[in-house]
This record gives structure tokens, C-alpha cells and sequence, in this order.
């Protein structure tokens, strides 16, 4: 009887791993892509991704500390995040504006919209957006390389929900 309570949990459990493994092909392009421009040499220290089922889990999660009703609201209208921590492990010439624009043309023919570029001493980063079909903001990929560390993050999901709420809990006052 306790083999089997035991193994009921394991049953289930690829339920809650459903993407949670892995980063998709188009993460995985953007990625080459951008070590390729930004040159040197990485090493990935963390990657992975999480679907709706882990971000349900996580949902639940953050639902039970009572102060964080707008990160539980948030998540809500999140339906996949994946992320890429890579270690620098050898330099190369600082990229520049140029080494970003490069970028932002690959991005670009894959449907990507920049909204944010920023180099600073040595750190750059970049924010795209994209749409789906329905012309609704669903998609943002970021892309952060600081002194020996480079962060991808992609976020999908209902993206104006999740900006609506941001601005609601915060109190934003913004004119469209």
C-alpha cells in the first residue's frame, strides 16, 4: 500500500513538468544568433523553460502569500517563460549600438518589434515584442550582457493584460 502512495505522486508528475525541460528552436536560434554578434566564447550555466502547467503550479504558489496578489494576477495571463544564464568564459571586442542593430535585423525577420536598446559601459541590453495573429501583444524577448554574464528571458502570453495590470495595482496614471 505505501509503494503505491508513493507512486501516485510520480504519475502525476509530468503533468506539473510539461515544459519545464528545454528551451524551444526559436530560443535556441536567437540565442546562437546573439552569442554569434556579441562574440567570445559562453558556457550555459542555467536554461530552461516553463509551460502553463509549472506556471499554474507557481500560481498557486504565490496565491498563498497574501501580499502578492498582483504577481499572482500577473501570472495568471503568463503562459510560458524561458530563460538562459551563460557564463562569459572568454572576451572579446565590447559590442556596441552596431552589434545590437545586427541583431535587431535577424529579430525583425522573424516578426520581432525593438522597443528598448540600451549600451552603457560595457552593458547592453535590448527588448523586443512581438504579436500574434489577432494583432495582440503576446510575445517579449530580452537580452541583457553585463561584464561576464549573458541573460535571455522570453515571455509569452497575454502581455497587455499582464502591462493593464501592472498599471492598475501600481496606480499608474498613463494617457492613451
Amino acid at each position: 500500500m505505501k509503494i503505491k502512495i508513493l507512486f501516485l505522486p510520480l504519475l502525476f508528475l509530468p503533468l506539473f513538468l510539461n515544459g519545464c525541460l528545454g528551451v524551444n528552436e526559436e530560443f535556441s536560434e536567437i540565442q546562437n544568433e546573439v552569442i554569434k554578434n556579441f562574440g567570445g566564447e559562453y558556457k550555459s550555466e542555467v536554461q530552461f523553460s516553463i509551460g502553463s502547467a509549472g506556471i499554474t503550479v507557481s500560481s498557486w504558489f504565490v496565491d498563498a502569500a497574501a501580499d502578492e496578489d498582483m504577481a499572482a494576477d500577473i501570472l495568471d495571463d503568463v503562459s510560458s517563460v524561458q530563460v538562459g544564464i551563460y557564463k562569459k568564459l572568454r572576451e572579446s571586442n565590447p559590442p556596441d549600438m552596431n552589434t545590437l542593430r545586427n541583431i535587431e535585423d535577424k529579430m525583425f525577420q522573424s516578426g520581432w518589434k525593438s522597443i528598448v536598446r540600451s549600451s552603457d559601459n560595457g552593458e547592453i541590453t535590448a527588448v523586443y515584442v512581438r504579436k500574434n495573429r489577432a494583432e495582440t501583444l503576446d510575445r517579449m524577448f530580452v537580452i541583457n550582457l553585463e561584464d561576464d554574464e549573458l541573460v535571455l528571458v522570453d515571455v509569452e502570453g497575454d502581455l497587455k493584460e499582464v502591462i493593464a495590470t501592472a498599471i492598475r495595482e501600481k496606480g499608474m496614471k498613463i494617457n492613451m
